[in-house]
């Protein structure tokens, strides 16, 4: 479950394209396992564009396009 965004940053991406990175806090990723469901659910999300997830650290940065995508839907 992904809880709260703990950093953000907005800087330009590849052209005109603005994106966001966000880091959000995780709770409950514990294995692996835990980290493919959760990859899973973003790479199939429209504006994701990168994604690091680390169960190590209970952490996700998301690297993202604001204008299709907002904080509260990966969130969710």
């Amino acid at each position: 479950m992904l809880l709260a965004r703990t950093n953000y940053q907005r800087y330009f991406y590849e052209g005109n394209m603005i994106t966001e990175r966000a880091l959000f806090k995780v709770v409950g990723m514990y294995c692996t396992s835990c980290k493919s469901i959760v990859e899973k659910q973003l790479k199939d999300e429209k504006g994701v564009i990168k994604m690091d997830i680390n169960y190590m650290t209970d952490s996700v940065t998301v690297k993202f396009n604001p204008s299709l995508i907002t904080n509260e839907q990966i969130k969710n």
